[in-house]
């Protein structure tokens, strides 16, 4: 299995899948969301393989660089630096880069801390350009329902901190049954379609979870909330600096990052081209897969 070595010494892990090409093929960088392994973009890039390549990195903390301990204290300044130290590591140039969720996150925060000069194009999937509401922004993570949403999430880490360092068995079952009962919670703003809302209603059963969100370094599901909570995340001075074209795909009905701030993309990056995805929440690839595909296809074939 390949891993690069970041800065600091820690082995982050990805996919490197697809075709090689001179021919107009391209190399694509996929960012992946919130505790989603990198390995979930491979049905997606599968009809896509014969023509080009695909990086797919874990970020620090998810996947098969789950166990990777942050140096940085900011989450998103430490995958932005990571993904800086992949293209170091691969040699990558004039690639495509895209991101879903805290993928897109990344993508910002990278293109804030180091421009995209090695970026040829960029592929924006349902993400704010702010996360905190504020009185003239009420459109960032969870929308309205922020304020509680927050709270209950801010109480129930300050209740597992005392057990950080602790291996996860070491963790009251009644911890762990909240926790994963709020990251179910959570992950359901990712769905708009009943059928997707009830399965990721299993995300409450630690067994079923677990094959998903490993829990040898469970802090960091912790460490990853609490930065969207107290971090200041606003990339609305510096998105008007993209200049490579951008494709923004806006679920239409998503609860996770409101559409309308999305939609606020336009007037930061005027030459981004938005793609509306009605009667679809944020998890976009998931909701609606083949026209996903069609989109990635067309962002990687346009520049």
């Amino acid at each position: 299995m390949p891993y690069a070595t970041m800065r600091d010494g820690e082995r982050l892990h990805y996919y490197d899948v697809g075709r090689r090409s001179r021919n107009g093929g391209k190399t694509c960088v996929m960012l992946h969301g919130f505790a989603m392994p990198a390995a979930l973009w491979l049905p997606f890039v599968a009809p896509l393989l014969h023509r080009h390549r695909f990086v797919l990195p874990d970020l620090r903390g998810f996947g098969g660089s789950h166990r990777l301990k942050l140096s940085q204290p900011t989450l998103l300044t430490q995958h932005a630096d990571d993904v800086a130290d992949l293209f170091d590591a691969l040699d990558l140039r004039d690639v495509h880069l895209g991101g879903l969720s805290m993928g897109a996150c990344t993508s910002m925060q990278y293109h804030r801390l180091y421009g995209f000069d090695r970026v040829r194009a960029y592929l924006h999937i349902d993400q704010s350009p702010r996360v905190i509401n504020t009185p003239e922004w009420p459109h960032g993570l969870l929308g309205d329902a922020q304020t509680k949403g927050f709270a209950d999430m801010a109480s129930l880490m300050d209740r597992l901190e005392v057990y950080r360092g602790q291996p996860y068995h070491r963790v009251p079952r009644s911890l762990r049954r909240e926790l994963w009962h709020s990251l179910a919670t959570f992950y359901g703003h990712s769905f708009h379609q009943p059928h997707w809302r009830r399965l990721v209603g299993f995300a409450r059963h630690e067994f079923l979870i677990r094959r998903v969100a490993p829990v040898a370094n469970w802090p960091i599901y912790m460490d990853c909330l609490r930065s969207y909570l107290n971090d200041d995340y606003d990339w609305r001075a510096t998105l008007p600096s993209i200049e490579v074209p951008m494709t923004a795909l806006v679920g239409m009905q998503s609860t996770m990052y409101p559409a309308a701030g999305q939609l606020a993309i336009q007037s930061l990056v005027p030459h981004a081209r938005v793609v509306k995805f009605e009667n679809c929440g944020h998890a976009i690839p998931f909701e609606q897969p083949r026209r996903f595909v069609s989109e990635l296809g067309q962002f990687l074939m346009a520049a």
